[in-house]
């Protein structure tokens, strides 16, 4: 293969890279992105941050989802600028 396939990134025709995730039975966008490097590490912040420990229920209702979803999208973002930064 000439290129890497990388969990939950995808090339977008502008030649940028989108990072998604399946949460709560649905398909939740991250953010888009110059690099697949940087998708690639949103994608995986944003899945530790929605990771929940085995005995615990999911999200009780969509708001909660989408609060949950919210919170992982900026720390995916805030991550993947402070690895940036660095």
């Amino acid at each position: 293969l000439a290129a890497a396939t990388l969990r939950g990134v995808t090339q977008r025709p502008s030649g940028k890279w989108q990072a998604q995730l399946y949460y709560a039975g649905k398909s939740r966008y991250i953010g888009v992105f110059d690099s697949k490097e940087k998708a690639s590490l949103a994608y995986e912040i944003a899945r530790e941050v929605l990771k929940t420990d085995k005995g615990e229920d999911g999200p009780a209702n969509a708001e909660e989802t989408d609060r949950n979803v919210t919170l992982a999208r900026k720390a995916a973002f805030a991550g993947v600028n402070e690895h940036s930064a660095n």
